[in-house]
């Protein structure tokens, strides 16, 4: 078997065995709590059960949703070719589809910026799996952020004409010291509403930036509260 092939069929391999153990937990969940809602007067205690119930679902159909999709990428990516890209262009289209849901929804404000209209950001990418790396890395922020915080997407080009887009918030911060530990699949430290999310999100991020020669850095700021998720794209030659 070639190399690449076999090196796919064991990342699958792996991501199913990851998958099967992360499904037992919430599974064991429903289980425990369908049976005591069977026994349960109290209707109090049978409002707090079906919480669970409908939480440990929504993981689980996350779950799923998510594998799926990445199985599919997986296919996709193989099929796809890089093209020089436009990173303001899409952060840009990103960022407004974001506004318009989360500015409603929960009054937080992302904004975009860089230091002048004519700078350059262009990188060599896909386009549709760059714009998945910006939603993913917003959903995480607003994930960890409160109502009417603000959030900002920016873009810079380093000295070594390497283009930089970082993702910043006013959230809770990373807890951990080693920070490459929120990129591995199903990583447990994440927000309490739990079944938004598959712990997927930042996993499938690192795959895709790797995929594209570039770097992933999640840190948290110096001056203030909030976390720093910043993207290292490499120099186009």
């Amino acid at each position: 078997m070639p190399y690449e092939l076999q090196k796919r069929v064991n990342t699958a391999e792996n991501f199913s065995t990851d998958l099967v153990h992360e499904i037992r937990n919430p599974l064991a969940s429903l289980k425990s709590a369908s049976e005591l809602l069977e026994v349960t007067n109290s209707n109090p205690e049978k409002e707090k059960l079906t919480k669970i119930l409908t939480h440990d679902v929504e993981r689980i159909e996350r779950l799923i949703t998510d594998y799926s999709q990445m199985l599919k990428d997986e296919v996709a990516i193989t099929r796809e070719s890089m093209k020089i890209l436009d990173l303001k262009k899409i952060a840009d289209s990103v960022v407004d589809d974001f506004n318009a849901i989360y500015n409603t929804k929960r009054g937080i404000n992302i904004d975009l910026q860089f230091k002048n209209s004519g700078e350059k950001f262009n990188i060599k990418g896909i386009e549709n799996r760059i714009e998945q790396v910006l939603a993913n890395l917003l959903e995480n922020s607003i994930s960890f952020s409160k109502d009417n915080q603000n959030i900002v997407v920016k873009l810079s080009q380093k000295k070594d004409g390497k283009i930089s887009l970082s993702v910043i918030d006013e959230g809770i911060g990373f807890k951990e010291k080693n920070t490459d530990k929120i990129f591995k699949r199903f990583y447990s430290n994440r927000p309490d509403k739990f079944g938004e999310h598959s712990g997927l999100g930042l996993n499938i991020v690192k795959n895709l930036v790797d995929l594209h020669g570039g770097q992933v850095i999640a840190s948290n700021n110096v001056d203030k509260k909030g976390a720093k998720v910043e993207i290292i794209f490499p120099k186009l030659n």
